[in-house]
């Protein structure tokens, strides 16, 4: 039971990189190991931090572990918790060797020096299963981490590729542990190589984020497909929230560029049931990118705009087409415009307010065309009205902007009323033109 808690307790290795070399120091047969053994008040009362140390050659290395304090053998809570320091002698042993520490203790805390002596007959037992000839120096790293025998049959039995020996040392240092070789495997992670685990822990992918996308319908994904989803923050219900919105086995890629975008599973959702499902990645990512939501879309339906082209739809956003807009448009008896006509419109800025003034004003119906003239010739209903009012009502829009660019107003059309017959627009101007009126 206090081996199976300690393979537990090493999932929390936390590795100090070498000064020198980038991996742990290797502590040779002769070499000396720091020890220092802290109780920690939030951990159990059996369990205490380990941490080991090595200055070698090679570089400075340190390791640090929750352990069972059964598994320092010849060291007691009582010595660690003496009020008078007083020396202590205690071994670790594990499959790859052996920690023969000696130093002393007081008031919840130890140090000293340990003697490593690596084991001959594991080290046997590697060459014999295909590892390869350890030295020391990687019999120190496995006894660090507790990679022993037991780790290797489990890899064997979940039928891992042969690793070296540097790739159980590197395993261990990573906190590949055997629990999480385990849980990993019954979460659905293929078995494959050792560099595979590594890769899958340094990722922060644990069997929790495997099995929650196995669930959500992608099963047997690689360490690398993995790291990627894991790097990116794409969630386990993000994946399931793709399937739930139509997009199933979407590929990873995809995924990941819709995560980046901010592209939140509930808009997804949304878009697909306003009639929006079945859109590309690349559509997606264009509404996203735009600003453009669900009740937009749902608007312009309500409008009378169902599934417009995504460049339509951008097009609208981009010069201001709001669905309320559309609405009041519509209701102005403007209702069946092209995307390009309506854009048109809204960048003159006509409103539906003033396409009715100009109805109440007694003018006719205008074509969309003819409504651009007037406003880029700056003609108000209260123009028009006058226009009306001195029976010039039938003038086309393109005189009623002539009028309009000559400075003609509704007092101007009155006082040419005094020459006794209605005049034309021409003559009209002409006369405003040469101050007459």
């Amino acid at each position: 039971m206090r081996a199976q808690v300690l393979r537990t307790a090493l999932a929390g290795v936390a590795a100090a990189v070498a000064l020198a070399t980038g991996s742990l120091a290797m502590a040779g047969a002769s070499e000396t190991v720091l020890w220092k053994v802290d109780v920690v008040p939030t951990y159990s009362p059996d369990i205490v931090q380990l941490s080991l140390t090595t200055v070698s050659r090679e570089g400075h290395s340190s390791a640090s572990n929750p352990t069972p304090l059964g598994a320092l053998s010849g060291l007691s809570a009582g010595q660690l918790q003496a009020s008078a320091s007083q020396p202590v002698r205690f071994r670790v042993l594990r499959d790859a060797g052996a920690f023969d520490c000696e130093g002393v203790a007081q008031a919840g805390h130890g140090s000293g020096e340990c003697s490593f002596r690596g084991s001959e007959s594991f080290a046997q037992l590697l060459k014999a299963r295909g590892v390869g000839m350890a030295r020391d120096a990687d019999l120190y790293r496995m006894s660090v981490h507790d990679v022993g025998e037991d780790y290797l049959d489990e890899l064997r039995r979940l039928h891992y590729a042969t690793p070296s020996v540097t790739d159980l040392a590197r395993a261990g240092e990573h906190g590949v542990t055997l629990r999480y070789i385990r849980d990993m495997e019954r979460a659905g992670f293929p078995a494959n190589n050792v560099d595979g685990l590594i890769k899958a822990r340094d990722h922060g992918v644990d069997p929790a984020y495997v099995s929650g996308l196995r669930n959500a319908g992608y099963t047997g994904l690689a360490a690398d497909d993995l790291a990627l989803l894991r790097d990116h923050g794409v969630s386990p219900g993000f994946m399931a929230g793709l399937r739930e919105a139509g997009l199933r086995r979407l590929p990873l890629d995809q995924a990941v560029r819709l995560r980046d975008y901010g592209a939140s599973t509930e808009w997804l959702i949304a878009l697909s049931k306003t009639g929006y499902g079945g859109l590309s990645t690349d559509e997606l990512l264009t509404l996203r990118s735009r600003g453009i939501s669900a009740d937009y879309l749902a608007s312009l339906r309500r409008a009378g705009f169902s599934r417009v082209p995504v460049e339509h739809i951008v097009r609208m956003r981009d010069h201001g087409v709001s669905p309320e807009w559309l609405a009041d448009l519509r209701s102005a008896g403007y209702g069946a415009l092209t995307v390009d006509q309506l854009v048109d419109l809204r960048d003159r800025g006509v409103s539906a307010d003033w396409v009715m003034a100009l109805r109440k004003a007694g003018y006719r119906s205008l074509a969309p065309q003819e409504m651009v003239l007037l406003r880029d010739h700056g003609v108000s209903a209260d123009f028009v009205r006058a226009i009306v009012a001195q029976g010039y009502g039938a003038v086309s829009p393109g005189d009623i902007a002539r009028l309009r660019d000559h400075g003609l107003s509704a007092d101007t059309l009155r006082r040419s009323s005094r020459y006794g017959r209605r005049l034309t627009v021409d003559e009209i101007i002409r006369l405003r033109d040469a101050g007459m009126i």
